[in-house]
């Protein structure tokens, strides 16, 4: 019986060593974005939606939205993204799942929790995300050259609700329900008009859109110069924090370059940190503390979950390549990304939205980030002393 103990004990120390030095390895992932025919640029991303095409299908997304308040339209929002952005070597699978994305968020399921009797119908949230997926679809569509007369007209006419709000509203933000105004929401929307002019080689939004972001400057965060977190009626609004900053620079690059580059220096100075040798985004900016929330996700030693997943694509769009590839390193190694039988998962497969989020931030990578790689020596060291201490365990037993 000891014998059968001891045994048991040394097996699960050498499991113990091989989860430390598969965690460390992950910092020296280098994504396949080799092009071959029939595949994509980025096989890892591939391989990622190949995972999330059976959770999803198989009801992911209604099982998102038991923990999160709109997790079935992030969950197919970020699904479909994601395919856009290997339409052109994914081919017809890529627009057959846009569409069944879009199918989804555009169902009763999806709209039902938000409100319709809104100045923009169910609100800037819902608009925004199915808005933007759909340009994306159409702007895919000119790729491949598969045309749909149906996403052309509903682009058209959900273009023309948001631009009629947007014109009659005195402030920039629309609500997303009712008394709740997000920026990062509203950011959607506004790129989604951006995405109708690129598509149809036009300028009939640009106005507005130069309209609207007069507005968004002469509203910025005091403290930061960053666009705020939460804008509340009648009241100051809550000051910018990494989880909105994250998608809000995702985004905006699409919508004004030059605006983005301001507000990504700032969030460089203000939300960039380092750990360990290793970089995250803040949730909240520096010299202030504070908890997680549904909107963060977890935030441990002031680095924020989803500001530093998100944070990833932001450092990509905007041209900050070491950013990019110490965060994707960092959460290929702390989300354990392994793949298994031509299926990526992240976190062992436990959070499909976690796998959306990191799946859509790596499909920005179409070939391979030319940046310096660091090397983490604090966290090498600590995994070191918990190797030695396993070792040591080990000859003890």
């Amino acid at each position: 019986m000891y014998k059968l103990l001891k045994r048991c004990c040394q097996l699960f120390l050498l499991l113990l060593a091989a989860v430390v030095l598969f965690f460390n390895a992950g910092f020296y992932f280098s994504p396949d974005v080799r092009s071959d025919e029939g595949c994509c640029p980025n096989k890892d991303v591939h391989h990622q939606l190949t995972y999330l095409k059976k959770k999803i299908h198989a009801g992911a997304a209604e099982n998102m939205q038991h923990l999160f308040p709109e997790g079935h339209l992030f969950m197919n929002a970020l699904y479909g993204l994601t395919w856009t952005e290997l339409n052109n070597e994914a081919g017809d699978e890529a627009l057959n799942e846009i569409d069944w994305a879009l199918a989804e968020m555009n169902s009763e399921t999806g709209r039902r929790i938000f409100n319709e009797d809104l100045p923009l119908p169910y609100g800037a949230f819902y608009r925004g995300w199915t808005n933007y997926l759909t340009g994306k679809r159409l702007e895919a569509d000119i790729i491949s050259q598969e045309i749909t007369g149906l996403h052309e007209e509903n682009f058209r006419l959900n273009c023309q609700d948001i631009a009629k709000a947007y014109a009659e509203a005195e402030s920039p933000y629309l609500q997303s329900y009712h008394g709740g105004i997000w920026p990062a929401d509203n950011l959607l929307a506004i790129a989604s008009l951006a995405s109708y002019d690129r598509y149809f080689d036009t300028l009939r939004y640009q106005p507005l859109i130069e309209g609207w972001l007069a507005k968004v400057k002469k509203a910025l965060d005091p403290a930061t110069g960053l666009i705020p977190h939460v804008v509340y009626e009648g009241a100051p609004p809550q000051g910018a924090r990494g989880s909105s900053q994250s998608l809000m620079l995702s985004l905006l690059p699409e919508i004004d370059s030059a605006f983005a580059a301001e507000q990504f220096a700032l969030y460089q100075q203000y939300f960039v940190g380092q750990r360990l040798g290793l970089p995250g985004i803040r949730e909240y900016p520096k010299g202030m503390e504070g908890t997680g929330d549904i909107d963060s996700g977890p935030v441990i030693w002031g680095i924020g979950g989803a500001a530093s997943v998100v944070g990833q694509r932001a450092a990509y769009v905007n041209g900050d390549y070491e950013l990019y590839k110490g965060l994707r390193n960092s959460i290929e190694a702390f989300g354990f990304g392994f793949t298994w039988f031509g299926k990526k998962r992240y976190v062992f497969g436990q959070l499909p939205i976690a796998d959306a989020f990191i799946a859509w931030s790596n499909s920005v990578e179409k070939t391979p980030a030319d940046a310096p790689s660091s090397v983490p020596w604090p966290i090498h060291l600590v995994s070191l002393v918990l190797l030695l201490l396993i070792l040591w365990v080990g000859f003890k037993l």
